[in-house]
């Protein structure tokens, strides 16, 4: 099977200079709109397995499409624009930007053939998702029935562990105080995030499915936020303790702790894998 070899800085072509452009626009928006670091190193992610598709599916011979040409053009020459005048509560064309820009320079760069790219138009539109999506979705679908599955949970968990607790409904209480579960902390936001990475961890491993990560994603999300729920629960009468682990700390650590998990089982698997 041929290598090929990754294209030094001198001889890269103008679109793929074009293309390196809009990804550095999109990381610098990231920065200067939403300040959100975890957004940042995960959008460097996604691109960097963009490029890898990039680099593999690069046609031997651009296509000679005029209209496509210029409607890629236009795009990206809007998308710039538009960012010159962008302002800080505008997050909503960050998060889309990466879906016309890679609409616009594909349209440049293969015209109308779309094949062989799937996996990474599969990563732009993961990239591209807002993370509140799958969130509002469910809250307005079933919010009441999760906070209420989450409470039951982390409540038997507790009572299994010897704790003296009641539950009813979204509420847990211990002699020490009580806890109301929210749906923003039930693992529905981490999920969303989450399924981001499996898209990612698919398209990467080659040997993953979707639908594998998916579950693996559901289930942790759903065990890591029982467990917040219960030690927000213990903790209820220390308030330090109790905003350190209902605030963004604490769900700092849980977020990590997520990712490592789904990580292992999605790249650690395959290797024990290909040893084997």
């Amino acid at each position: 099977m041929a290598i090929r070899q990754l294209p030094t800085f001198s001889n890269l072509s103008p679109l793929r200079l074009v293309g390196l452009g809009l990804v550095g626009l999109h990381l610098e928006l990231i920065g200067q709109v939403t300040g959100n670091p975890d957004q940042f190193v995960l959008s460097g992610l996604f691109w960097g397995a963009i490029a890898v598709q990039v680099h593999h599916h690069w046609p031997a011979r651009l296509p000679r499409s005029r209209p496509f040409l210029l409607l890629g053009a236009a795009l990206i020459g809007g998308l710039i624009l538009r960012s010159w005048h962008l302002g800080e509560g505008e997050s909503a064309f960050v998060r889309l930007f990466p879906l016309f820009a890679w609409a616009g320079w594909f349209s440049m760069v293969q015209g109308w053939r779309w094949l062989p790219w799937g996996q990474s138009w599969a990563l732009v539109l993961a990239l591209s998702v807002p993370p509140r999506a799958l969130p509002l979705l469910l809250e307005t679908i079933a919010g009441g029935q999760i906070c209420n599955a989450t409470a039951a949970i982390a409540a038997f968990g507790l009572h299994y562990l010897g704790f003296d607790v009641v539950h009813q409904n979204s509420l847990i209480q211990l002699p020490e105080g009580i806890v109301n579960v929210e749906f923003a902390c039930t693992g529905v936001p981490l999920l969303g995030l989450l399924l981001q990475v499996s898209v990612l961890l698919a398209v990467v491993t080659q040997g993953q499915t979707v639908g594998r990560l998916v579950g693996w994603s559901v289930a942790i999300a759903a065990l890591l936020s029982v467990v917040r729920v219960a030690i927000m629960a213990v903790v209820v009468s220390d308030p330090t303790a109790f905003q350190f682990w209902h605030g963004s700390s604490g769900g700092q650590i849980f977020t990590l702790i997520a990712l490592a998990g789904l990580g292992y089982l999605g790249l650690g698997r395959l290797s024990q894998a290909d040893v084997d």
